[in-house]
């Protein structure tokens, strides 16, 4: 399908508004300047949209002439959108969703954006708002925030737009809130240094009430004086901040340190870290790396039911090649082998956890259940998988996904504990693994490293 004109013009637009893109010399120039390639960025945020929308619509002309049922029509497009902006699936699904609404029933928002009055993130925003409106009430929204747009941030503007949503649809407002609280969850999102985020989507009222305890308490503490911290051999006094974050721990756990939290985790480390003085930091599968003394603190804790597993590493690459097993049960060995080597799904720019072990080639069609044939995958990414046009190749090494219009994305296998320095090491002499359970051969040069997996009781 060719370029519609309203398309052509606009990136015409881009085009111009590139050439004038001036060298510049002072403060006043360079802030003008920033500020043109942000008008520029929206309106090419613009055109992508306008793109995907004409997409979407070229893939339901194509299918339905194919005969596909219309329910089935379009499945997987968001992924694939996703692949070509180098996200995740989640995002391409948001992202079409964006794209569809401003081209059949925004037309102001869309040309806000054009115009870099907003950018994608507030555009976003406003979409979100609208989704669950009839398009008629979407169309009114919109008509309503024309020319109303600048100066907002995303809380601000989304919440105008929820205010005018709301009045226009009372009921479906309420049936939109009764769904968003059956949507109430809890997520952890690894963060840097070791720590990570607690998520809980819950109604207002309980977050309110959580908020406003945790800060009376805290308060309380800090007004005693005795804000020590009883897992700091050293007694520094903890903030309002730091006090609030363990009662919020202690309430959860029902302990008193913070340590000792009743979960299974795995932890990758080298075995000079594990048993000696090494600075290769370790890994959490699924999260990322912490230092070494950070994770042997943790293995120490006396709280922890901890065991080990070695694991063994090409040499040059680290890549993982096998793992010791006493267990005669192969699926679960293979599972966590997988788990390792993957860390996280294995589709391109998906960082969501791992939920699935897939067959890369399908059961049905005769691939069995290897190394060499699994692939770590979040749920969403396993089924999309399955779409008409889509297919997964892949060896232990690198994953490469095609899309249904013929364009691939890869992803090579990683090590399995990033950050080790080079090995300068003759490689010794061959010699054989202990119990190894692998339908591959293995190396036997591999060098060792170590998992613990803690099981630390509440």
């Amino acid at each position: 399908m060719a370029v519609s004109v309203s398309g052509a013009a606009r990136m015409a637009e881009v085009r111009a508004m590139l050439d004038m893109l001036d060298p510049a010399d002072t403060e006043a120039q360079l802030i003008d300047r920033i500020r043109r390639v942000k008008d520029v960025m929206a309106a090419m945020t613009a055109v992508q949209a306008e793109d995907a929308a004409e997409l979407e619509a070229l893939r339901h002309e194509n299918e339905k002439a194919r005969g596909v049922p219309k329910a089935r029509r379009g499945n997987g497009l968001a992924a694939e959108l996703g692949l070509a902006r180098g996200q995740s699936p989640a995002r391409g699904t948001k992202y079409l969703t964006l794209a569809r609404m401003l081209e059949d029933d925004m037309p102001h928002t869309k040309n806000a954006l054009a115009l870099g009055q907003i950018n994608e993130e507030r555009a976003q925003a406003v979409v979100n708002e609208v989704s669950w409106l009839a398009p008629e009430h979407r169309s009114e929204v919109d008509e309503l925030m024309a020319g109303k747009f600048e100066g907002l941030g995303p809380r601000k503007l989304a919440g105008k737009v929820r205010a005018h949503a709301e009045r226009l649809d009372r009921q479906g407002a309420v049936a939109r809130n009764e769904i968003a609280h059956s949507e109430r969850r809890v997520t952890v999102r690894p963060a840097a240094y070791g720590m990570a985020y607690v998520t809980a989507l819950v109604s207002t009222q309980q977050a309110v009430g959580i908020l406003a305890t945790l800060t009376r308490d805290a308060n309380s503490v800090i007004n005693s004086g005795e804000t020590a911290d009883p897992t700091d051999p050293t007694g520094q006094p903890r903030t309002h901040g730091q006090v609030m974050a363990d009662l919020f721990v202690q309430r959860v756990n029902g302990q008193t340190a913070p340590q000792a939290v009743p979960a299974e985790v795995q932890v990758v480390m080298t075995d000079d870290t594990l048993f000696g003085d090494g600075d290769t930091p370790a890994w959490i599968t699924g999260h990322g790396p912490i230092p070494a003394e950070l994770a042997k603190r943790w293995i120490a804790n006396p709280q922890a039911d901890m065991s080990l597993r070695r694991i063994f590493t090409r040499p040059k690459d680290h890549q993982l090649v096998a793992t010791e097993s006493r267990s005669r049960s192969f699926p679960a060995n293979l599972r966590r082998m997988v788990v390792l080597r993957d860390d996280v799904c294995r589709t391109p720019f998906c960082d969501a956890p791992i939920k699935e072990i897939d067959h890369v080639v399908p059961v049905h069609e005769g691939g069995p259940t290897s190394w060499e044939n699994a692939s770590g995958l979040c749920a969403a990414c396993n089924k999309i998988k399955e779409h008409t046009g889509w297919t997964h190749q892949a060896t232990p090494e690198r994953l490469s996904v095609t899309t249904p219009t013929g364009h691939q994305y890869a992803k090579d296998t990683g090590p399995v504990l990033e950050g080790i320095p080079p090995d300068k090491r003759q490689p010794p002499d061959k010699r054989p693994l202990p119990e190894l359970r692998l339908s591959t051969d293995c190396y036997a040069t591999a060098t060792t490293q170590w998992t613990a997996v803690l099981r630390i009781a509440a």
